[in-house]
């Protein structure tokens, strides 16, 4: 699908996604969404057939009662947005048409969705602002606040984490959330939605179905849930690499890893996995940096970091034009590198 056109002010959804669904009116009122992704490799883990007839079901009841149902609609509606459409963007106006060009360059002419996640960021970044947690780490799973769902089912938790905020809430397996936040839960893709827009500490109404019982529960989360997000999967992750490590992709070593090289557990230890060759993607390449190299060490800081915990700490502290000391593991040697933020 081209997202040149796309209409912004209707449609919003997780930019990522290999597959977004929209339940919605003929008015255009939107009952709930579908589509959600959790790593490259399992792409469909978090989606079936079983799950999506499910959602399916739940919209034509939803649609059976509107609009006595508004309530449980009006915060699933798309919010405020100052870009029309992506060539809106300051990032992407000029750069390309409304139309694709089915000649020779049709993927050149194509505004893909991820690129719309990196203009949303580039507004801030072009403005020398941090850049909004909501942005950074989007659409966070339920699995943030200790929930993971079934997803051949509507809403039905399969599992709560223990010491979770869906623990601490009393939102036990088998339970069916009906909805979050005051909106009817359809998907993950739903509660996704909900998430998203949550604040960035607070509470969150919920409404759980136990057998044949309604519970009216209240679900805490605390300043810095949305870090708990995995953003190093996402296609949208490559530009914040390129603004933040210098075109580095990361990869975790393993426990055997570590061990070999001397490192101890709770340490920072993320190898490079890719470098980028040129242009802004290359900049690690001409500080210094190799394929192989172990990152022990950023700005002074030696925790065991994931690497969205490092993407995330480096796009909120530094602005472009700044230099982060880094250093690296190579062999026996530790290599120094000043890695300029874009």
């Amino acid at each position: 699908m081209k997202a040149n056109a796309l209409d912004l002010t209707l449609f919003q959804f997780d930019f990522d996604l290999s597959l977004a669904m929209f339940f919605m009116n003929a008015d255009k009122t939107i009952y709930g969404r579908y589509g959600t992704r959790a790593s490259i490799e399992n792409a469909e883990s978090h989606m079936s057939v079983a799950g999506l007839a499910a959602a399916l079901e739940g919209a034509i009841q939803l649609h059976k009662r509107y609009p006595e149902n508004l309530t449980f609609l009006k915060e699933k509606q798309a919010v405020p947005i100052k870009f029309k459409t992506p060539n809106d963007f300051p990032s992407l106006k000029g750069k390309f048409g409304d139309e694709l060009d089915y000649g020779e360059k049709v993927v050149q002419s194509c505004i893909h969705c991820h690129q719309v996640a990196d203009a949303q960021r580039f507004v801030y970044r072009d403005a020398d602002q941090p850049i909004p947690e909501n942005l950074l780490y989007p659409y966070p799973l339920p699995q943030t606040i200790g929930l993971e769902m079934n997803v051949d089912s509507r809403g039905t938790v399969k599992s709560v984490s223990p010491d979770s905020p869906a623990e601490a809430t009393g939102i036990k397996p088998g339970d069916r959330l009906i909805t979050l936040d005051g909106q009817a839960i359809l998907s993950i893709a739903d509660i996704q939605w909900a998430l998203h827009h949550a604040p960035t500490s607070g509470v969150l109404p919920a409404m759980v179905q136990r057998g044949n019982k309604y519970h009216d529960l209240s679900l805490l989360i605390g300043a810095g849930w949305r870090k708990k997000s995995d953003i190093s999967w996402r296609v949208s992750s490559w530009e914040l690499r390129r603004m933040t490590t210098g075109g580095i992709r990361f990869m975790p070593l393993t426990d055997m890893e570590r061990a070999n090289l001397g490192i101890l557990k709770g340490q920072l230890a993320l190898r490079v996995k890719h470098l980028g060759q040129y242009g802004e993607h290359g900049v690690a390449k001409r500080a210094g940096v190799d394929k192989g190299d172990v990152l022990v060490l950023c700005d002074r800081h030696s925790e065991d970091w994931t690497i969205t915990e490092l993407l995330g700490y480096l796009s909120t502290k530094y602005k472009r034009g700044d230099l982060v000391e880094m250093e690296f593991l190579r062999g026996s040697q530790r290599i120094k590198a000043r890695i300029l933020q874009q």
